[in-house]
This record gives structure tokens, sequence and C-alpha cells, in this order.
């Protein structure tokens, strides 16, 4: 007979806006209802305006709550919880979430998976929180990373295991678009897109973000770039985008490539963490050494015929569909969460 009282897996993070981890989640809770395991989103704290994770998590249909005013009040509420309901596991993920559920592990006992998705080192505060969150590894029944160059940074063992998007419900659908789509931030290097931009004037380059750099971009960003600012909800985005380019100095297996590789939308990445698992150079996508092999991956690209770009189109999807499914990695999840 079932110890656990609700027989919920509870998925924990804290959120202001939606990224890659919003993303990853919204993917899991989704991923572990087709698979009937219930489950809920437990958020940190409630911020004005709300997250735009709720939106997408009641179209879901999946529950979610808030477990407090700050991150004190969060795990107090949270060792209330699991004491009372008794949950299956918890599932952290990122760095607040992480160090609040490795709290109430070592207070309540209760089974925890520890998820890392950052490849970039932070600085400042930041840093010491991300120091304590990857020393604290060894807390977690399991530390999931996404990319075998995030579970280097980490001093106990780790589970490497894909990130993945639910490829069945995804249309195979795309426009006509070059596109940045992620933060304006000195790890993606949004720079080197602008000077890319620069050697392709008769091409208009989109960026679908915000971030510290937004404002320093904007003031030197040649004519032929477009800010389109933060993104809540990029389903009415991507059918407008042939292209995107990922230019980061740092990445994990971002959610990003997924999804757009999934709708048919090629991409042209730096070799950095996982992308170079994910992308066949020439086959399903591209694949650059620096900056100047960006422009030559997206000037190979143009200079395609519409049947070899249909042809690197069908790879890229097949490749989410075999590889980095819903269908493929939730068995992998639910394994974890029950030994």
């Amino acid at each position: 007979m079932s110890n656990h009282t609700c027989n919920e897996i509870w998925i924990v993070l804290d959120s202001r806006q939606f990224g890659g981890i919003e993303t990853y989640v919204a993917q899991l809770a989704n991923g572990l209802v087709a698979h009937n395991q219930a489950c809920r989103v437990l958020l940190i704290e409630k911020y004005t305006p709300l997250s735009p994770l709720c939106e997408k998590l009641t179209a879901l249909g999946i529950p979610y709550q808030f477990l407090g005013i700050s991150s004190k009040t969060a795990l107090k509420h949270l060792c209330q919880l699991v004491n009372r309901d008794k949950p299956i596991a918890l599932h952290a993920n990122g760095y607040k979430a992480n160090l609040i559920a490795k709290a109430t592990r070592l207070m309540t006992g209760v089974r925890l998976i520890s998820t890392y998705h950052a490849g970039e080192t932070p600085k400042g505060r930041m840093w010491l929180y991300d120091w304590l969150d990857r020393t604290s590894a060894f807390i977690a029944n399991h530390a999931v990373v996404v990319s075998q160059a995030i579970g280097r940074k980490i001093p106990s063992s780790t589970r490497y295991i894909e990130n993945f998007v639910d490829s069945h419900t995804i249309e195979a659908k795309h426009g006509d678009q070059i596109a940045f789509v992620g933060r304006l931030s000195e790890e993606k290097a949004p720079d080197r897109y602008l000077r890319l931009a620069q050697k392709f004037p008769l091409h208009t380059f989109h960026l679908y973000g915000t971030g510290d750099l937004a404002d320093t971009l904007a003031t030197h960003a040649p004519q032929n770039c477009q800010f389109h600012g933060h993104q809540n909800d990029m389903s009415q985005v991507w059918p407008s985008v042939s292209l995107i380019v990922i230019c980061s100095h740092y990445e994990g297996l971002p959610m990003v490539a997924l999804e757009a590789m999934a709708r048919g939308i090629i991409v042209i990445a730096t070799r950095v963490g996982e992308l170079p698992q994910l992308i066949v150079p020439h086959q399903n996508g591209y694949l650059a050494d620096d900056e100047e092999q960006l422009a030559v991956c997206v000037q190979e690209w143009l200079s395609l015929s519409f049947t070899q770009q249909k042809l690197l189109r069908e790879h890229a999807i097949n490749t989410i569909r075999s590889n980095y499914s819903q269908q493929s990695i939730i068995p992998k999840m639910l394994a974890l969460y029950s030994k």
C-alpha cells in the first residue's frame, strides 16, 4: 500500500517570466499527465504581474499554487504541505527552488529530484547561490543535468536526461524570418547576432526577447534588425520563423532549439553544451565554431534550393520525434521518481 497521500509529483520553481525553465516545466507537467501521473506545479513566490507560466498551466489543465511571499515563508509552507499531503516526490528547477527543496528534504525526508539547467556561471551574489546549489546537489536523491558540461560543474554524481518537447502536438509550420529567440544577456551573445546581421543587409534579422543588454543593443543595431521584445506566447511567433540563430557562449540543451526543430525551423548554433549532439551539420541544421562560421552557415542555408531546405527541415523534425520527444523522455523521469 502506498505511503503517499496525494500520489502527485510536485514540480517546484520560481518564475517571473516565460523562459527555458518555464518551457521545460510546462512540457514536463503535460508529459506526466499524458503518462497518467498526477502532478502539481508549486511556484515559490507570487509576483505582480503573474508569471506567464500560470496562463500556460491553466490552458493545459495543470493545477498550480503559490508557496509564499518570500523564500522563508515558501520553505515553511512547503514543509507543511509535504508533511500533510506526502507527495511521491518533489522535482525542483532553478537555484532558488533547488535550495528550498533541499532544505525541505532535510527537514521532512521527502524524495527530491533537482534539475540543473544553466550552462553559464553567474556573477555577483548569483554566483554564491549557484555555487551553493551545485555543491549541495548530493542532498537530492537524483541530480539531473540537461547537458554533460553542466554535470562536470557539479562535484557529486549526476544523471544526464535530455530536454524534450511534445512533438505530436506541434504543427510542422514555418515562415521566412531569420530570428534570435532568448534573453538579451551576455552569455547569449546577441552582439554576435547584430554583427551577423550587418553581413546580410538585404535580409531582416528579428530578435525576440529582452534582457540587460536590450537598450545597448537597440542603440547599436544595424537598420535591418527588428526588436520585438519579450514574448509570452512563442506559439504565435513560430509560424513566421524559418531559421533561428543560437550564438551563445554557454548553453545546456536549449528548449528553443527543440521547439524550433520540432516545427521544421532550422537551427544555426555555436558548438556549445549539448547542441553538437542535437545537430548533425548540413543534415538537420548547422554548427559554427566561431563568429565567422555563423555567417558561412547562414549563407549556405540561403543558397539552398527549396527542395534541399525541405529535406533538412524534415530531418530536423525527425530528430526531435525520435530522440527528444515527450514519449522518449518521460519514462526516464518516471523511473527516477520511484527509485
